[in-house]
């Protein structure tokens, strides 16, 4: 088949149906991002078997450990974005040097986050949490966060074998991580084989470790195989030029996140924390039922961001457009089956973890905004991974924080404060409308394409063009040029 004007013909390997082709790459990916929900669900349920405080301290918790840790997340997910361009390419060594980029920031991002373990009861305690509650949530994050580094430096090295398309070794390393974490969750929430019960204290022990598990057996393929030697994984070296090149593209891509995740917490631990322990607790295990939806769906996010990148360095934008909106349907259909489930079968679903009359009466309700919320979120997923891969990653950053926080906190807040009688309901109808505008939003940022004309260079960084060629132009090669 003759290829448009202008466009670069596809290797012989890259001819594989398109749907074949997503999926081969996405559903490791998604059955890693999917042991990571088996993770939250099990210590959630394991710790609601002890009571409803310590599931909802450890759930509070963790969302205020990742809140803490999420701009690194972010940032390191481009890892992602830059060693699929250089795979595309077939610039092997550009995809191991930004590995090691990749690491040498996790580490240092992890280190600079021990300094913060004091500041845990405090923050619950400015919050107006209940010492009951406040006393281990403050435990939960000072042992997470102690060990962000382990998950930090796992999550550069897994965004790089998706990259060069490995997604079976991180599969690997997450379904390893999850049988042990479910075994040793057991052992120590509940105190088994001689341990004392250490309740929440366990569940954030057993976090760390499993971290460590994960970055251990991704780590041992790339030493011990030859593909450390075929991409450059051994060339270790700080490179200030390449480091600036993820900084240009991964610190929107960390505001972003930051500023969403603490929104959020904030949203849960705030907003939500005004109207009670009941809310609170309601909405923790609602969101527990969430990440079922959402996880995988940031699965094939990911997969979506490395083939988008991927193509764009092969010269293929048009190619990079069709896999991505085939991964929103895909996604779409995924999540809106989740929304069928949790409307029609929510009294049921609440009762996985509480009998508590109240807790089980909020989260119904709560559901009922979860399910409308699916397809909005399949939205905002999927075309936010896919802008990643392209490195359009500031105005989405912009965007996803001033909405996220002038609709979800602000908004919440305003209701949960003034509008006390409309009870949870106020701050879940903000949460929802802002995943509606949001979602709508990067579907048609995408899809208008501006992100075709968008340069990655590690000396002048990220530049957009101001004028966008029209798609029947010739696209301009993406420029990504590394040190040698």
């Amino acid at each position: 088949m003759a290829q448009p004007p202008g466009l670069k013909p596809l290797p012989a390997e890259n001819t594989k149906p398109p749907l074949v082709e997503l999926l081969v790459l996405a559903l490791p990916t998604i059955a890693q991002m999917a042991s990571y929900t088996v993770m939250q669900f099990g210590d959630t349920w394991m710790l609601s078997r002890v009571g409803d405080v310590q599931a909802t301290a450890a759930g509070q918790g963790s969302m205020l450990t990742f809140a803490f840790i999420s701009f690194g997340m972010g940032v390191l997910f481009c890892v992602n974005t830059l060693v699929s361009q250089a795979f595309g390419k077939g610039d092997n060594g550009a995809c191991g040097r930004f590995l090691w980029q990749g690491v040498w920031f996790g580490l240092i991002y992890g280190a600079a986050m021990l300094p913060l373990l004091p500041l845990a009861r405090p923050l619950f305690d400015l919050m107006g949490h209940d010492p009951a509650l406040a006393s281990p949530e403050a435990l939960y994050v000072r042992v997470t966060l102690g060990g962000a580094a382990f998950k930090l430096v796992a999550t550069a090295v897994g965004q790089f074998l998706l990259a060069v398309n490995r997604p079976n070794v991180v599969l690997l390393a997450a379904f390893t991580a999850m049988v042990l974490d479910t075994i040793l969750n057991y052992v120590l929430i509940f105190g088994k084989l001689g341990f004392p019960a250490m309740g929440v204290a366990g569940a954030a022990w057993t976090t760390n470790f499993s971290a460590l598990v994960e970055l251990a057996v991704m780590a041992l393929f790339v030493a011990r195989t030859p593909l450390g030697r075929l991409y450059h994984a051994f060339d270790w070296k700080l490179r200030p030029q390449l480091m600036r090149t993820l900084m240009n593209v991964g610190v929107p891509s960390g505001v972003q996140i930051v500023t969403e995740v603490f929104a959020w917490t904030l949203f849960s631990v705030l907003v939500v924390g005004r109207l009670g322990n009941e809310m609170m607790a309601a909405t923790n295990y609602v969101f527990r039922f969430m990440s079922v939806s959402f996880m995988p769906a940031f699965g094939l996010a990911t997969a979506v961001t490395a083939l988008v990148g991927r193509y764009i360095g092969m010269g293929r934008p048009d190619i990079a457009a069709r896999r991505a909106h085939l991964g929103f349907a895909v996604t779409a259909v995924y999540m809106v089956l989740c929304g069928l489930l949790f409307y029609f079968g929510r009294g049921l679903l609440m009762t996985l973890f509480t009998r508590q009359p109240t807790v089980l009466s909020i989260g119904t309700v709560l559901l009922t905004y979860a399910a409308v919320y699916q397809l909005f979120d399949a939205m905002y997923i999927l075309y936010n991974g896919a802008l990643r891969g392209a490195g359009d990653t500031f105005v989405p950053a912009v965007v996803t924080g001033t909405l996220c926080w002038t609709i979800t906190v602000g908004g919440g807040y305003l209701a949960a404060t003034y509008l006390p009688q409309f009870g949870i309901n106020g701050p879940w109808l903000a949460a929802t409308v802002y995943a509606v505008v949001l979602g709508v939003y990067l579907m048609l940022r995408f899809t208008r394409g501006g992100w075709r004309s968008i340069k990655l260079d590690t000396d002048e960084g990220i530049t957009e063009a101001s004028n966008v060629p029209e798609p029947s132009a010739r696209l301009p090669d993406l420029q990504l040029t590394v040190e040698k």
